[in-house]
């Protein structure tokens, strides 16, 4: 099935949304994250309370002692966004990642529950980057269609500050401004060597934003490894106390293959006599390898589920069971982010060394969006 459009899902303040999903942090208390001295996301209710991107952690929370802070955790947005994948491949193949954003192909009807149930912000159109601009443009939750005919009518009533969340610098959205373009749409008539000679790389991605010629297709997705083990009942079981040993079992089944990775989210698969099948998962607060924890957390999933189609259906027979195991981390990824736990100490150590052996240390950065595990961080030397 082809799709006219290209749809770009955006989820905005990313750091502070992962932190929020994984610690089930409710959305009507202020949170922020911080990173290097400096707040890098925030929620909705944070933003209420006059709290902006780029203020220092002190005065953000001086301003509103209600705020909850967090230090930017890699490995919650690394879980998180395993999640998303994860929901986004149940409706579309077709996806391309690159975090906090992915590029898809599907209706906007097939994908507008979705877009409420994340909280992320949708864009359509013919052309990638026009997609991408429509995603900023929208609200959390909520889709914009830009189409072929109305891309210029759209540019006309973007916002040039909204470029920010593109990628697009300070310096370059106050000189646009300055130039009277307080709508992209106003930047139409500069060229291609204007636009870069003025603000460099920056201003090229201006230009592409304006004339538009990205329209490659989506292509498949591969899901990262994750562990599925599964049960077939000989015949319908309707009690959910008879199934709950056989649930034990996947789960001791699947963290003997687990070797050095540790689990950051569980999925249960219910295949009920007479419906389609029924899934739960959840991100771990914690990501763990121990066998008690995961049954733990797999067994109350389960119940929940179970109630949940009871509710729905009434009495229903299940006839198979599956544990997915996903979002594996390693040892080396949760290190990075311990390694930022205690920001103020640990600067201070790598200082004192940092002094002594001028370029010796390096820290780890994560890379978005990466597949393979080598390729999932590297090193670069500490300054």
């Amino acid at each position: 099935m082809t799709h006219p459009f290209i749809g770009c899902l955006t989820i905005k303040h990313f750091p502070a949304w992962a932190i929020s999903l994984i610690r089930r942090h409710d959305a009507i208390r202020p949170l922020i994250v911080q990173e290097d001295d400096h707040i890098v996301a925030l929620n909705w209710a944070a933003a209420e309370n006059g709290l902006e991107v780029g203020m220092t952690a002190s005065r953000a929370t001086s301003l509103c002692p209600d705020a909850t802070l967090y230090l930017r955790d890699p490995v919650a947005e690394f879980s998180a966004w395993e999640y998303v994948l994860e929901r986004m491949n149940r409706i579309t193949p077709f996806i391309e990642s690159d975090q906090p954003r992915l590029w898809f192909a599907a209706d906007a009807e097939e994908v507008r529950m979705s877009a409420r149930y994340l909280g992320a912000s949708i864009g359509f159109s013919t052309h990638r980057s026009t997609a991408w601009l429509a995603s900023i443009q929208a609200g959390a939750g909520q889709t914009v269609t830009v189409e072929g005919d109305k891309q210029e009518a759209f540019q006309d009533a973007f916002p040039t500050p909204y470029l920010a969340e593109a990628g697009i610098g300070f310096d370059s959205i106050e000189g646009l401004e300055l130039l009277g373009c307080t709508m992209i749409g106003m930047a139409r008539g500069l060229t291609k060597r204007h636009l870069k000679l003025a603000y460099g790389r920056e201003g090229e991605q201006v230009h592409d934003f304006l004339h538009p010629e990205d329209i490659s297709p989506v292509g498949l997705f591969r899901p990262s490894p994750s562990i599925q083990k599964h049960f077939t009942l000989y015949s319908p079981c309707y009690d959910l106390p008879y199934v709950i040993p056989i649930l034990n079992r996947l789960a001791q089944k699947g963290v003997e293959e687990l070797k050095s990775h540790v689990v950051g989210q569980v999925r249960i698969v219910l295949h009920i006599e007479g419906y389609p099948p029924q899934q739960i998962s959840r991100v771990l607060t914690h990501p763990t390898a121990r066998l008690d924890a995961i049954i733990r957390f797999s067994e109350r999933l389960l119940e929940g589920l179970f109630t949940r189609v009871k509710q729905s259906k009434g009495r229903v027979g299940i006839e198979k069971v599956e544990l997915v195991l996903a979002g594996l981390l390693t040892g080396d990824m949760l290190q990075m982010s311990l390694f930022t736990e205690r920001t103020r100490q640990v600067k201070s150590a790598v200082g004192r060394v940092h002094r002594r052996f001028p370029k010796a240390m390096k820290r780890g950065v994560l890379r978005a969006g990466a597949h393979f595990h080598e390729d999932r961080y590297s090193y670069v030397v500490w300054d």
